[in-house]
């Protein structure tokens, strides 16, 4: 039964918010029930307010909401979650004074003012009254639309959130220096890759070429000068077999810097040995406070996870009692699912919607189980067996990631520690721990293979 079906004569006192939030600026749209139903076409011109994103500001929106009613349970607030840091503010406020606050995908928004306004050019006050019109259809009328609470993280989550992130986007930048790195020791030392074996890019050979950039510097150095410099970065064994370096140096085919790639030799490794100093200062800091969450006991035995992967997995779904049940999880994580008779996911898809953190999360732990694990783990048979019936590769692995979500959800909502065996009710040997060869994973950069995941997917259920 609508809102409309349950009134009497008298109206009910109603009202709708919409909020579209900016950086310097945020703009509030009320439009009240009795608005939307004597008066026609006139919320499209429903009067609005522009306030800074300030303390002043939120005293301003106080002000303008109070001009209506001042009880917060009379309003129904919308607003779109892309304000990301701009929002948390007003965010806050409007919870903390009892305002019920939910989200519409942007996707929603730009349809129905499409639909609305034809192609006119898009104003901040014309998403904040669209917003306003969506929530009375949803409320009054009865039209479903994917409303979600608004819902922010509490600040110990929201902290180890923004941590994770930060460490992310250093690695992210550290994968590309490195690629570019060990192109440019194909030109300018090609032996290199036969003395450090496992790879050219780590802090042990960006060490000695920012040192030496070039063979002929290497060849002409003090052996210990060479030895001093790779015994610091703890590359012991290279270290002792300096003469054999400078050997090598001696005979390269490599190609004399011009000026150019010297300087960009001179920039890259100051670049990265910076870089490899402040990954290391975070994965310290971060560690730490990971293995403190009582969370991290239920998911450390969970395959090819590193704090900075699980602690995204706890900041992100932050208290796992606000999902009834694991379809809800899931559906958060941007996979939909639905179970079968063996206990793995089945009928899954990618969503548009959903937390951008988890979804990358999980297939980053997915791809290494199906791609790089050198056993044969149940994940890795349930993604072969996706292809199998047919399935290219990014519509198999979103049961990989669905499944892992359901696992994850498990633990997190009956605090049971992660068991492989326990996931898949079968007695399977646990995923290989063996470390990844670092060429491996540097030799396929998985954030674009999830971009293309992402896109393939949503551009076909979008």
């Amino acid at each position: 039964m609508t809102f409309l079906n349950k009134l009497s004569e008298e109206l009910p006192e109603r009202y709708y918010l919409g909020l579209d939030v900016g950086y310097k600026a945020h703009v509030a749209v009320v439009v009240s029930l009795e608005e939307f139903l004597q008066n026609g076409e006139s919320w499209k011109k429903a009067p609005f307010l522009e306030f800074p994103s300030t303390q002043a500001g939120l005293e301003k929106l106080q002000t303008y909401l109070n001009s209506f009613c001042p009880r917060p349970e009379a309003y129904l607030g919308l607003c779109e979650p892309t304000g990301g840091f701009y929002g948390v503010t007003v965010y806050q406020y409007l919870l903390s004074q009892g305002y019920p606050m939910w989200w519409i995908e942007n996707s929603l928004t730009r349809h129905m003012r499409e639909k609305i306004f034809g192609h006119i050019p898009k104003t901040d006050p014309m998403d904040a009254r669209v917003m306003t019109r969506l929530g009375y259809l949803h409320e009054a009328v009865g039209e479903e639309f994917s409303l979600r609470p608004l819902h922010l993280l509490v600040p110990e989550d929201r902290e180890l959130l923004q941590l994770c992130r930060d460490a992310w986007k250093v690695k992210s930048v550290l994968t590309r220096a490195r690629n570019q790195f060990t192109q440019l020791m194909a030109v300018v030392f090609p032996e290199l890759k036969t003395f450090f074996t496992k790879s050219v890019s780590s802090i042990a050979p960006v060490t000695l070429m920012h040192h030496f950039p070039s063979p002929t510097e290497i060849a002409t150095a003090a052996p210990e000068a060479i030895t001093e410099v790779l015994w610091e970065v703890g590359s012991y064994h290279h270290a002792k077999r300096a003469d054999e370096l400078q050997g090598l140096a001696r005979s390269s085919s490599g190609v004399l810097p011009d000026p150019g790639r010297a300087w960009r030799l001179s920039w890259l490794t100051e670049y990265m040995l910076n870089n490899f100093q402040a990954k290391a200062t975070l994965d310290r800091y971060i560690n730490e406070r990971v293995v403190a969450r009582p969370e991290y006991r239920l998911l450390s035995a969970l395959p090819y996870t590193t704090p900075i992967s699980l602690g995204m997995i706890i900041a992100a779904t932050g208290d796992v009692d606000r999902f009834s049940n694991y379809r809800k999880y899931v559906a958060y994580t941007g996979y939909f699912a639905g179970l079968d008779t063996s206990q793995t996911i089945d009928r899954t898809r990618m969503s548009k919607r959903g937390n951008r953190d988890l979804k990358r999360t999980y297939f980053q732990i997915a791809a290494a189980l199906v791609w790089f694990d050198p056993g044969n783990n149940p994940y890795k048979k349930l993604f072969q067996r996706k292809m199998e019936d047919g399935r290219p590769w990014y519509k198999a692995m979103p049961f990989v990631c669905a499944a892992l979500a359901r696992h994850v959800y498990h633990c997190l909502k009956y605090e049971d520690p992660y068991d492989l065996t326990k996931a898949f009710g079968t007695s399977s040997a646990p995923a290989s721990e063996a470390s990844i060869a670092e060429e491996a994973l540097l030799s396929v950069d998985l954030e674009e293979k999830y971009d293309l995941l992402d896109a393939q997917l949503t551009e076909e259920h979008g």
